[in-house]
């Protein structure tokens, strides 16, 4: 997942820009049906675009954008997001694999990626098996898991300004660190598109590591279950986040139907009918408790889609 916000200034142009969108266009969607927390009110109009083109029509929409991929690290708000959710999956999740540039559509699945690698022999995505969201959320966060992380595999990565440019950059024109990468264009941006270097390798080897990663990731974290993954970042320095988060005695704590996992105490899931405010309030406890226990100010790695009224 990644998100940007957007205001435009100036008329988007003759005609309703929703007319002008090839892709899908719904308003007042349920958020609740496009994020895996399963919680989160209408979207004024989300958009699926079936190509870059679709994406300029959305920054010029007037309206404030939020972009997304599957929605596998959002936490969106009970009352909604009055503005435009640019959901980038669907059409603008091609894929045209070959050694050495793999080209991948933003909008496909992570999954999908490992399983075509697996398929054809390309390795170097094995360790993102289990991992949930999109291609473009993962270059946008520099999602990462057991040792390895995208960027050490991207070439390239197209994207679509807010004012409608088309643009291109390689790993030298970005700064990728852990869960973050910084861009040298301004935000709001959508990624529409990567290339990826991968190696040839034999598909039973890649994809049997592939299914390595994957039993790990099950044995450690409560896949199957409603939720964002990891909920805060690691700290820079000392125990990781869900390891504080345990030290505190937090595995169980609840608000509503929204309970710290007792198989990861970094997730937060949604055992069945939780709301957002329950969510995010169980989400700031716990920073309160880790923050007045060990003096460790927790980062969140999930993103707030709308508008929460407690820190």
């Amino acid at each position: 997942m990644y998100c940007v916000f957007l205001a435009v200034d100036g008329a988007p142009g003759p005609g309703r820009w929703q007319d002008r969108v090839t892709g899908t266009v719904v308003e007042n969607a349920e958020l609740g049906r496009h994020t895996t927390y399963g919680v989160g009110g209408p979207a004024r109009w989300l958009v699926v675009p079936a190509s870059a083109a679709d994406v300029k029509e959305a920054f010029a929409s007037r309206e404030r954008v939020f972009v997304m991929g599957a929605g596998s690290n959002i936490l969106a708000a009970d009352a909604g997001f009055d503005g435009v959710v640019l959901k980038v999956s669907g059409a603008l999740g091609y894929l045209s694999a070959a050694p050495g540039e793999t080209v991948v559509g933003a909008g496909r699945a992570v999954a999908s990626l490992v399983k075509t690698c697996g398929e054809m022999g390309l390795a170097g995505m094995e360790w993102a098996a289990g991992i949930p969201g999109t291609v473009g959320g993962a270059v946008c966060t520099n999602a990462g898991a057991f040792g390895g992380a995208i960027w050490e595999r991207v070439k390239y990565v197209d994207l679509v300004t807010a004012a409608g440019e088309e643009s291109r950059l390689g790993p030298g024109d970005v700064t990728a660190g852990y869960r973050r990468v910084d861009f040298p264009v301004p935000k709001p941006f959508a990624v529409t598109a990567v290339t990826l270097e991968l190696t040839a390798g034999e598909p039973h080897r890649v994809a049997a590591l592939a299914e390595e990663y994957r039993v790990r990731r099950r044995a450690s974290q409560p896949v199957g279950e409603a939720s964002a993954g990891c909920v805060f970042k690691n700290p820079p320095d000392g125990p990781a986040a869900g390891a504080l988060i345990d030290r505190a005695g937090l595995k169980g704590s609840r608000r509503g139907a929204a309970v710290v996992s007792s198989k990861h105490a970094n997730f937060i899931v949604n055992e069945g009918g939780a709301s957002a405010r329950d969510i995010h309030e169980l989400i700031a406890a716990v920073r309160q408790k880790v923050r007045d226990e060990f003096g460790v100010e927790l980062e969140l790695e999930i993103e707030l889609l709308g508008e929460f009224d407690i820190e």
